[in-house]
């Protein structure tokens, strides 16, 4: 009885979303985009984005690179815990190679 009611209001709610979104007013001509091939859909392969340069972005491109230096001290934590964890000789080869990474991390991102 319970999973019928459950069926039947989500039968009601798909209906009414449905009227609902064919009731909404159709976008402006003007607004709608050409229906068929162009040429830049008929470029093969991977294509870079067009990129606009302001000041702002250029600002944002000289605080790049600490995401990726702060990633390296993170992994290289990660595998010094792990490493201290497994124990024995792989443990320890895997630990301080998770503090060189963990290092060249930090100096790199406090230069």
């Amino acid at each position: 009885m319970n999973r019928k009611f459950i069926s039947i209001l989500a039968a009601a709610a798909v209906m009414l979303s449905s009227s609902v979104a064919s009731a909404q007013s159709p976008a402006p001509k003007a607004a709608q985009q050409s229906v068929g091939p162009t040429v830049s859909a008929s470029a093969v392969g991977v294509r870079a984005p067009a990129v606009v340069q302001n000041a702002n972005a250029r600002a944002a491109d000289a605080h790049m690179g600490a995401g990726e230096n702060v990633a390296l001290m993170v992994v290289g934590g990660a595998a010094l815990i792990i490493g201290a964890i497994m124990g024995h000789t792989a443990g320890a080869l895997i630990a301080v190679a998770g503090a060189v990474v963990g290092l060249y991390g930090l100096y790199h991102f406090i230069q």
